[in-house]
Order: C-alpha cells, then structure tokens, then sequence
C-alpha cells in the first residue's frame, strides 16, 4: 500500500471515529475490578482510541527489535 493510500484510510478512519465519538456523549459506569467511576462515553472513548493508536504505533516497533535481536 502506498503513503497516499494509507493517509486517505487513515482520514477517513479519524473521521468515522470522530462522528461515533461525538454521537456517544452519555455519562456511562465504568468498573474495573473494585473500582468504579462514572464518566462521560465521549472521554472513554477516546481514551480507548488514543491507547489503541499508542499500542498499533508501538507494538510492531517492539516486535520488529525482538526479531533483529534474535537474528544477530
């Protein structure tokens, strides 16, 4: 895939990700293990989005360093 190809998915994809945030804007519950606080979606949300472009961005840098370790 060329660098224009992957920006237009990646547009189109903040995009879409933008309008489903902006339409769950409704305080929600949230419980890990004993712990509990109530937030609005639109924050959970993004906050799920932004660890998910932390963790996509990282974790092949990571697994790529491993493999050029193990291989010299």
């Amino acid at each position: 895939m060329d660098n224009k190809t992957k920006l237009v998915v990646l547009i189109v994809l903040i995009i879409l990700t933008a309008v489903i945030i902006y339409q769950n804007t409704d305080p929600v519950n949230l419980r890990i293990l004993f712990w509990g606080f109530e937030a609005s979606l639109i924050i959970l949300l993004l906050l799920v989005f932004l660890i998910g472009i932390i963790i996509g961005y990282f974790l092949p840098r990571l697994i790529r360093t491993k493999k050029e370790r193990n291989t010299t």
